[in-house]
């Protein structure tokens, strides 16, 4: 991206001072790339990001560290930074990667999960199902995040850490760009509580897996429709 272009667009409320300086710029930055509004190949303009964020060129420099060990930059010395040239198959691997460790979890989950947390995790299914035609994006992805957060709770202490990790590195604001990807979604959902419910860790294990597998395709899609790969 080169100066004298469109300003980048502001800082998501939910993206505002949530951890360190660094760490909320690698945030807006990578959600830009797996949103589509940065593209491949494109160069990062770290006026644009300092101007958006309003913050210094340290915390961007640390950033683009962060992401170029993710593998969303690219960083040449002295030439700066530009988006990695990721292909439809490294999202849909980044989303099975994830799949395998929640799938993981889900097993786990299945085996400990209380009752009281059983009638919680159906709770939240239920309001996804009947939440309307048109309904929030913002009011799906945290119904979402409810369930998996559940589900990754039973986890040990390092794979929740794995889990948070793989997380933040796939395409944000979900509901907003997967078209239909909700009601979808709800039935992935109802496949892994089944398991859960039937005290099934293979199962769980298995729709789990699944429902990222779906995820990682539907991303895919959603970004070569905007014209990520153009």
């Amino acid at each position: 991206m080169k100066s004298g272009r469109a300003p980048l667009p502001s800082v998501p409320a939910d993206l505002r001072r949530r951890g360190t300086l660094p760490d909320d710029v690698a945030a807006y930055i990578r959600r830009l790339i797996l949103t589509g509004v940065l593209k491949p190949g494109m160069k990062l303009d770290q006026e644009a990001v300092s101007a958006a964020l309003d913050v210094s060129r340290s915390p961007i420099r640390e950033a683009i560290v962060i992401l170029g060990q993710e593998g969303l930059l690219d960083v040449t010395p002295r030439r700066g930074a530009s988006v990695a040239l990721l292909t439809p198959e490294d999202i849909i691997d980044h989303y099975e990667l994830f799949g395998t460790v929640s799938g993981r979890a889900a097993a786990m989950a299945a085996e400990i999960l209380k009752d009281e947390q059983l009638a919680e995790l159906t709770g939240i299914q239920e309001a996804f199902r009947r939440a309307p035609r048109g309904a929030a994006p913002s009011d799906l992805s945290q119904l979402n995040d409810r369930f998996h957060r559940i589900v990754n709770a039973c986890a040990p202490r390092r794979t929740r850490w794995l889990l948070r990790l793989l997380e933040r590195s796939v395409p944000a604001d979900y509901y907003e760009f997967a078209n239909g990807w909700n009601a979808r979604a709800v039935e992935h959902h109802q496949a892994i509580l089944d398991a859960i419910v039937a005290r099934d860790p293979d199962g769980a294990r298995r729709a789990m897996e699944h429902h990222l597998h779906e995820s990682g395709v539907a991303a895919a899609d959603a970004l070569r429709a905007q014209g990520f790969w153009d």
